[in-house]
């Protein structure tokens, strides 16, 4: 018998939860055969809140940003409608399970321990096993069965009176009510439509070992998080973190600093993403004052409080200046690594990089995209005329030409030379043609001052189309169709657009 079976068994009276109107949309979208993204962002943006907290997250350290995102389109199309969807889903789903005036229950803990198991789960996975875009919101999520045990069954927060461990309120649950609340989480959010990615880690995170092959790792990932943001929100450091320790060094050969460095950062992120959730930014226990309290040999060291507290805030300062220092570089050198030089569009690296993750996400969904490559007629006769910065000054403005024309959600790239690339998500051949022949007529009106001399151009463009439904074209034919049409244009005289034959 299901959980959800037994629980009504003892109690038929018994009213489960259901997602908020905004969730349900949202998560009927995604099950589509072909989701919108802009219909995702259409429904996130009726609520102006939740998209102003979906931006701040998307931007934080947490999912680190390569650039700036302020739009939702961007975060789609730098982060993906899977991860975003699921950002969008916690706020969603966090915001509606909050305290009410009739319950006594600590929603304000349960919240801070989810919130911080969640940021922690999306470090671990990092290190441990592949990382993936539902690990957030399925360790957000792990304890809902909580939630619901706890307001349908009276006698459900007696097993909480003693200090256990999670595998001993497993057993208690299961003696006394015949199911987990890891099982019973799970089974209700299979029912609102959440993906078994998210429910399988979830109902098995208890006993992670037992799990199927596919949600082993995950589930490990939200055992181990929370185990540690109990040791957060107050639990006795030294068996919590020797279990957290003991599996990552057995298991995964990290080390001690390794870990260490880990759990600051979990620390130091969960203060920030509790704040996004209108949290309590405040932890039970900083990170310092948990690995003093698990080190018995720092009994030795005699130090008083006021030493050890001056002593951490000088280093702390000291780590901060360097992380701050790092991060300013970091994202100098992402900057450098994806960016053209001269035109600041994206490079031939980023194109590829997008391109594939446009193709698989297009074959996995069923979706469409189309590709324009652009290549600047007689770009020769500018360079030996009037120099080369000439033809530098030229490629900036059809670059800035191209990025007006251009939808937010196109990529801009500059292919190499005077030859350009622009990737077009969910837009059919059709819409391609017309955008093409915008930007074409875009760049032959273009007028570009070179000391007191007025620099005309136009450009030859080829257009491909991808949707799986009709061929399974590999990236290297759908260029290659693109390439074979802009050298058509070329033949026919320039300064026009060449559609597939």
């Amino acid at each position: 018998m299901s959980a959800i079976k037994q629980l009504l068994a003892n109690n038929s009276s018994i009213k489960l939860p259901t997602p908020p109107a905004i969730a349900l949309r949202i998560l009927e979208e995604v099950q589509k055969e072909e989701p919108s993204f802009t219909r995702l962002t259409e429904l996130i943006n009726t609520d102006p809140a939740l998209t102003a907290r979906v931006l701040r997250i998307a931007n934080s350290p947490i999912f680190s940003p390569t650039g700036r995102i302020d739009t939702l389109d961007k975060a789609i199309t730098r982060m993906g409608t899977i991860l975003l969807t699921n950002i969008a889903l916690s706020f969603v789903l966090v915001g509606n399970f909050a305290k009410t005036p009739d319950s006594d229950f600590n929603f304000e803990y349960f919240w801070k321990r989810s919130v911080t198991a969640a940021v922690g789960a999306n470090i671990i996975a990092r290190e441990i096993c592949r990382s993936n875009d539902y690990i957030f919101i399925a360790t957000l999520l792990h304890d809902i069965g909580i939630l619901i045990a706890d307001n349908c069954l009276p006698s459900y927060r007696a097993i909480f009176s003693s200090d256990t461990t999670d595998t001993s309120i497993n057993e208690i649950e299961l003696e006394h009510f015949g199911f987990s609340h890891a099982k019973l989480g799970s089974e209700l959010l299979q029912q609102w439509g959440l993906p078994e990615q998210i429910t399988i880690p979830i109902a098995w995170h208890q006993q992670p070992y037992n799990a199927p092959t596919e949600a082993e790792c995950p589930a490990r990932v939200i055992n181990l998080s929370d185990n540690l943001s109990a040791v957060f929100h107050g639990k006795p450091a030294k068996t919590k973190l020797k279990i957290f320790r003991d599996e990552l060094k057995q298991h995964y050969q990290l080390n001690d600093d390794k870990i260490n460095s880990m759990i600051e950062e979990i620390s130091e992120q969960s203060s920030e993403v509790l704040s996004f959730f209108d949290i309590s930014n405040k932890l039970a226990k900083s990170a310092t004052e948990i690995l003093q309290e698990a080190n018995e040999e720092l009994s030795k060291l005699n130090l008083s409080t006021a030493q050890l507290k001056r002593q951490y805030k000088t280093e702390k300062e000291h780590a901060q200046q360097v992380s701050a220092k790092l991060t300013e570089a970091n994202a100098e050198l992402s900057r450098l690594a994806f960016q053209d030089s001269l035109t600041g569009l994206y490079n031939l690296r980023y194109f590829h990089d997008h391109f594939d993750r446009e193709l698989q996400r297009a074959s996995r969904y069923n979706t469409m995209f189309s590709l324009f490559m652009f290549d600047v007629d007689d770009f020769k006769v500018v360079n030996d005329t009037y120099g080369h910065q000439a033809g530098d000054k030229v490629l900036q403005e059809i670059a800035n030409t191209t990025l007006r024309t251009m939808r937010n959600t196109d990529l801009v790239a500059r292919y190499g030379g005077e030859e350009f690339a622009v990737i077009l998500s969910e837009t059919t051949l059709e819409v391609a043609g017309e955008i093409a022949e915008r930007l074409r007529e875009n760049i032959s009106q273009l007028s570009v001052d070179w000391h007191g001399k007025t620099l005309s151009v136009t450009v030859s463009i080829g257009v491909s189309f991808y949707c799986p439904k009709q061929a399974n074209l590999t990236k290297n034919q759908i260029i290659a169709i693109a390439d074979a049409g802009l050298y058509r244009s070329k033949k026919k005289g320039k300064n026009c657009i060449s559609l597939p034959l």
